[in-house]
């Protein structure tokens, strides 16, 4: 099946085979990084960024209109991602939200529904600690979070404003501001040389597997880790995979 936005192949069914091998939370001889190095990678990310993503954690229990343009109005800016560009100009600004070329409003309309059936997944399977969220749902309702959100993740990076695409970057950010205990934010750096692929949901794929497998070898929580709460396995993996960049 191919994607309507880009052309591309994309996944129609649950079974995305991870990358392999792991190498964001295992060592380059396959072993688990110790919890120590976690821990110290996750106390030693910066303080600012830190806030914020507790506050888009905190901030995302639910998902409307508002709260999806107020999310990424706060988190966008944290990232660099609003300096230039298709999201240019996009922050918040006392207590109200600035979106000079109508970004949010566009990419709102593209997603809506579609996020909403997301959050509705983690309703209906009863998941009340949001975060393991994305580990502890049935396989079946994870294989379906995983394509649903690749196919969320095409829509956004192809919705095109002024002649610009909000690009893969601006996709996969936007989709962690809103749904981050399941989403990945990944960046150039990442897509090209830690992950290696084109398919957001061969990365989700390859955060859920990896992280299982951690758990398992390490008899261990990914989520206990991070002290300040709240927290997901998600944001976990995100600074475990930014500590990894070239």
């Amino acid at each position: 099946m191919n994607c309507p936005y880009c052309g591309r192949e994309i996944v129609d069914s649950g079974l995305v085979q991870p990358l392999r091998p792991f190498h964001i939370l295992f060592d380059d001889s396959g072993n688990p990084k110790a919890i120590h190095d976690i821990q110290h990678e996750i106390s030693d990310f910066s303080e600012s960024y830190d806030e914020v993503v507790k506050n888009i954690i905190a901030g995302s229990v639910s998902l409307d209109e508002h709260i999806f343009r107020l999310n990424i109005a706060t988190l966008l800016p944290s990232f660099g991602m609003t300096r230039r560009g298709p999201l240019h100009g996009i922050r918040v600004k006392k207590n109200a939200i600035i979106d000079p070329k109508h970004v949010l409003d566009k990419c709102w309309m593209q997603v809506k529904d579609g996020l909403g059936d997301l959050k509705k997944v983690i309703i209906e399977n009863n998941i009340h600690d949001r975060s393991r969220a994305i580990l502890e749902l049935p396989q079946k309702s994870m294989d379906s979070v995983v394509v649903k959100a690749s196919e969320l993740f095409d829509k956004l990076e192809w919705t095109t404003i002024n002649g610009s695409d909000v690009g893969r970057v601006g996709a996969s950010k936007i989709l962690f501001a809103v749904l981050p205990e399941i989403a990945l934010p990944v960046d150039n750096a990442e897509w090209d040389h830690v992950f290696r692929t084109h398919s957001y949901a061969k990365v989700l794929s390859t955060m859920i597997e990896e992280i299982n497998e951690w758990e398992r070898k390490s008899k261990t929580h990914l989520e206990t880790l991070d002290s300040k709460l709240p927290t997901t396995v998600t944001s976990i993996y995100n600074v475990m995979a930014m500590s990894v960049r070239p």
